[in-house]
């Protein structure tokens, strides 16, 4: 079955956290590495060539499908249906759920994301590979405690990787447990501590936690280890209206639109300046 690369974001991350919206996967699976001798002795060139031109095939299919399913996914999905009757096996299943996710039909690509993380034969880090995706596809679907679990099978098959313990961060957030998220956030750091996303995510984890002192400081860490975070200086300039530094809050929610207009934070900082020059007592930042 042709690797597991991540969604295309970091990856592709739903920030949960700030209200911003995800982007579709793009995903491609490992081929096996025919051709290796027994114990080292080259192998015999005429069964082993001919699999390796039908290894190469195949690769150039799933190339082929996925290409379709994240530009033109109905067609995509119906290429994937009918290359699976003809033996594509696991790489067209897979094809199909990135198509159906293209389509936004989320719940229907999670299950088959996550019955195919089960049933593969595939190393341990594709499998995990599957089900994190499966999980950011619950997530889309607005079912957290399913990507929760399907994270968590991720994280079994290959722990201690950052980039699956911020993504259920944001799994447990979407269900309310800020505890759990920090949790999940601080081990991210712990393992890689130059991540900015992971700071900003933790700020807004913190402060729903109201623990405003440390949320600023991670927003802080966030924006010096990349002063154009856009969800840094969103979840900056929330912390700063909220303890009554309007200017600075303004500061930071304008540098995000004139700098990073088409962001996703850049809805959110628009509708807070509109908020406190309306209201400037009454209403709340928006997260």
């Amino acid at each position: 079955m042709p690797g597991v690369p991540p969604f295309s974001r970091r990856r592709f991350s739903c920030r949960l956290f700030l209200g911003a919206q995800a982007a579709a996967c793009a995903v491609i699976l490992t081929v096996p590495a025919w051709g290796q001798g027994l114990l080292g002795q080259p192998p015999d060139q005429g069964p082993s060539l001919s699999r390796a031109k039908s290894e190469a095939a195949q690769a150039a299919e799933y190339q082929r499908c996925m290409i379709l399913a994240r530009k033109r996914p109905q067609e995509g999905f119906e290429t994937a249906i009918g290359w699976r009757s003809l033996g594509g096996g696991d790489a067209a299943d897979h094809c199909a759920a990135v198509a159906l996710i293209q389509l936004e039909q989320y719940g229907e690509a999670a299950k088959r994301l996550e019955r195919l993380a089960q049933i593969s034969i595939e190393e341990p880090q594709v499998k995990a590979g599957l089900f994190d995706q499966a999980g950011q596809a619950w997530l889309l679907e607005g079912r957290p405690e399913d990507a929760t679990r399907a994270f968590t099978s991720a994280i079994a098959l290959r722990p201690g990787d950052p980039d699956l313990l911020v993504d259920r961060a944001q799994a447990w957030a979407a269900r309310g447990d800020y505890d759990a998220a920090d949790t999940d956030l601080s081990a991210a750091l712990n393992l890689s501590p130059s991540r900015a996303d992971a700071y900003a995510l933790r700020a807004s984890a913190r402060r729903f936690l109201d623990r405003a002192v440390d949320a600023l400081a991670d927003a802080n860490t966030a924006l010096e280890l990349d002063p154009a975070n856009p969800e840094a200086l969103l979840e900056r300039g929330i912390l700063r209206r909220l303890k009554g530094d309007d200017a600075g809050a303004r500061a930071d929610w304008m540098k995000i639109l004139n700098v990073m207009p088409d962001s996703a934070a850049a809805g959110p900082a628009r509708q807070n300046i509109e908020n406190m020059d309306v209201k400037p007592d009454d209403a709340p930042p928006r997260r």
